[in-house]
C-alpha cells in the first residue's frame, strides 16, 4: 500500500502534523504482537488532533493541546492535594476485559497525559482469561501487567467478587475499574 506524503508543504497546524504522521507511519495487523515503545509526543497526543478541523483554533477544547499539556500539577500525589483528596490512584486493576478494557485504559491514559504530560502515571493491571492470552487481546497489550484467572464463563473471573478482590490485594491496586454491571451477572 503506497501513500503519498508531500515534504514541500510546510506544516501550520497541529492536524497538519498529525496527518503527516499518520501517513508515514507503519502499518500492523492488530492480531500482530507489538512491542509498544515511549514515544516523544506520547500516543494520545496525536490521536487527538484528528478530531479537531485544523482550523478550529476558538473552542477551549481544541486550544488545549496534548503535546502541551493545561495543568501545572506535576504529579498524582499533587493533583489529589489541589482536589482536597487524601488518597491517589497509581494503580488500577482492570477487572473486565474486550472493547470494555481497551477503552477504559485508553481513556485514562489520556487522562493522565493531559493532566500530568505522562500517560504512564497510572499504572495497569489487567485480569486476562486464557481465551484472552491466546486472542492476544488489546487491553492486555495497553495494560502494564496481567494476572492469568480461570476462563470460562464470566462467575469464574470477571464477575467473581472473590476472585478480584484476592488480586486487588495482591496486586496493591489503589483501585477496581470493574467495568459496566449487566443484569444477567447480578
Amino acid at each position: 500500500m503506497g501513500l503519498e506524503v508531500d515534504l514541500s508543504r510546510k506544516c501550520t497546524h497541529r492536524a497538519d502534523v498529525f496527518i503527516l504522521s499518520l501517513q508515514t507511519a507503519p502499518q500492523h495487523s492488530a492480531f500482530t504482537p507489538q512491542s509498544i515503545a515511549p514515544q516523544k509526543a506520547g500516543v494520545f497526543g496525536t490521536i487527538k488532533s484528528a478530531f479537531f478541523n485544523k482550523h478550529e483554533t476558538t473552542s477551549a477544547l481544541s486550544a488545549a493541546t496534548l503535546d502541551a499539556p493545561a495543568s501545572t500539577v506535576q504529579t498524582v500525589e499533587e493533583y489529589v492535594e489541589a482536589r482536597g483528596g487524601n488518597r491517589p490512584i497509581r494503580k488500577v486493576l482492570i477487572a473486565n476485559n474486550g472493547m470494555a478494557a481497551t477503552k477504559s485504559i485508553m481513556s485514562m491514559r489520556q487522562w493522565a497525559y493531559m493532566e500530568f504530560g505522562d500517560e504512564k502515571a497510572i499504572q495497569f493491571v489487567a485480569m486476562a482469561t486464557p481465551e484472552d492470552l491466546k486472542a492476544n487481546a488489546e487491553f492486555i497489550r495497553l495494560a502494564d501487567s496481567f494476572v492469568e484467572v480461570p476462563g470460562g464463563k464470566n462467575l469464574n473471573n470477571y464477575a467473581n467478587v472473590d476472585v478480584i478482590t484476592k488480586i486487588a490485594q495482591e496486586q496493591g491496586v489503589d483501585a477496581v475499574w470493574p467495568g459496566w454491571v449487566s443484569d444477567d451477572t447480578v
